[in-house]
């Protein structure tokens, strides 16, 4: 089994609550926990080890060289998660959220954009997302760090076609909105929306593919206040769009 790194406790405590991964161990800092719990102050941080301590997975405590041999650049709290690839749901079992909200992620490249995206998809309550086959996780940490663990928090399922599976969701009656810069395009804040939703995002080098925007009933995008000859970064556009899209069909629910 292909066994990687993650570290940070915020990144830790999500896959531990969404079980999207197998947790063989976790590993602490033994100097900055000895530290932390003489300490007569962080308390945040004292609380983060009890959660830890209550999850019911193996702890080993290590020296600091060894947590930063395992997550190289990376601020890790001196904490780190030895886990197993990441666990999909199949598309049948994402579908069966009625009136769901989903998305689709067509080509985001860059690990990074795609660990913000998530996030921003996970904030805007997105229902789940769906992917196509390609290994998205390879990148596990950079993922879900950039993410704040919301890639974990998130069902996802992966497919080989989504030209396919756009239209078994057709079938299903999932409205299918896709996100381009087009003259066909309606402004995404002049325009309704009703669940069941699954809005199409593209990456920024070749957007959508051909297949998938044929699927479509609708596109969107954002009108510029601005006149630009640029558009903005695919994260970027997926956080306002999901999150415009998500209060036009829920409303603010928390302040």
């Amino acid at each position: 089994m292909n066994k990687q790194y993650v570290g940070g406790f915020v990144s830790v405590k999500s896959i531990l609550e969404s079980k999207s991964r197998e947790v063989f161990r976790i590993l602490l800092d033994r100097e900055r926990y000895d530290s932390v719990m003489r300490s007569g102050f962080h308390a945040a941080e004292k609380r983060q080890y009890e959660i830890l301590h209550a999850s019911g997975v193996p702890l080993e405590f290590v020296d600091k060289h060894e947590i930063s041999s395992l997550i190289e650049g990376s601020t890790s709290g001196g904490i780190v998660a030895e886990v197993g690839e990441r666990q999909f749901c199949s598309l049948d079992t994402l579908l069966e959220k009625k009136n769901g909200y989903f998305s689709i992620l067509d080509g985001i490249e860059d690990p990074f954009n795609f660990g913000y995206a998530m996030r921003s998809l996970y904030a805007a309550g997105v229902d789940g997302v769906i992917l196509p086959e390609r290994n998205f996780f390879s990148a596990t940490e950079v993922v879900v760090r950039s993410s704040a663990g919301a890639s974990e928090l998130l069902k996802c399922c992966v497919v080989s076609d989504l030209s396919d599976t756009c239209a078994k969701m057709k079938e299903q009656g999932i409205l299918l909105v896709s996100t381009a810069k087009t003259d066909r395009a309606k402004d995404v804040f002049r325009t309704s929306f009703k669940k069941p939703l699954c809005v199409i995002y593209g990456g920024e080098r070749r957007g959508i593919s051909a297949g998938v925007m044929e699927q479509c009933d609708s596109v969107v995008k954002i009108r510029y206040p601005r006149n630009c000859h640029y558009s903005l970064p695919a994260c970027s556009a997926i956080s306002i769009i999901s999150f415009e899209i998500g209060r036009k069909l829920n409303g603010p629910k928390h302040t």
